[in-house]
């Protein structure tokens, strides 16, 4: 499936991968190196996000809730066997704040229907962006929910941990949701 970006959407792409271009010949020395374009770069990345997730196994209906929240309410449409890969973007916006409630094993099934939402999607008036940065930004550790939020993280490989850095390193040049994606990186996911 071709993504198409319009809008802002493909403004702050390209500025990402003109970013990350310049990094990369700084890094490496060779003005040749990382000449891909925008769109190159984030089909990479939703390769990437699909090859790192695609095998996990689908949480049964009693993995779905975090052991420490008291209610299901926000998870509901899940119960039954919803493939990640099958859910419409109206599900996704319908249930916005999921992530908040699943346990590591369902966050970590789950995840990857919010990141690629939200990469077809970062200019949307929708709250599944920021909801989904919000997922993946534990707070300071001195913050009251910060351990439960970090809790949801336990069960990520490396693979997946590294789609998650490079899916924040890019939405960091969002106008809207940069922040966002920042704070993240900061509180968590530049250390692990």
């Amino acid at each position: 499936m071709k993504t198409r970006q319009t809008g802002f959407a493909y403004l702050w792409i390209l500025g990402a991968a003109a970013e990350a271009a310049e990094l990369e010949r700084d890094r490496t020395g060779d003005p040749s190196v990382g000449n891909r374009s925008g769109g190159n770069l984030l089909q990479e990345l939703i390769n990437q996000i699909r090859e790192a997730f695609d095998a996990v196994p689908q949480p049964s209906d009693e993995e779905l809730l975090h052991p420490d929240c008291m209610d299901d309410c926000d998870i509901l449409q899940f119960y039954g066997g919803v493939r990640w890969q099958d859910m419409s973007d109206e599900m996704i916006v319908y249930n916005y704040a999921a992530l908040t409630a699943f346990s590591p094993k369902a966050f970590r099934y789950y995840l990857p229907a919010y990141l690629l939402w939200t990469l077809r999607n970062a200019d949307s008036i929708e709250y599944v962006g920021e909801a989904a940065l919000r997922a993946l930004d534990p707070g300071a550790p001195t913050e009251m929910l910060h351990d439960f939020r970090k809790s949801h993280y336990s069960d990520l490989d490396a693979g997946q941990i590294e789609a998650v850095k490079v899916f924040l390193t890019l939405l960091g040049n969002h106008p809207d949701l940069g922040e966002y994606a920042d704070e993240a990186l900061l509180n968590h996911w530049l250390e692990a």
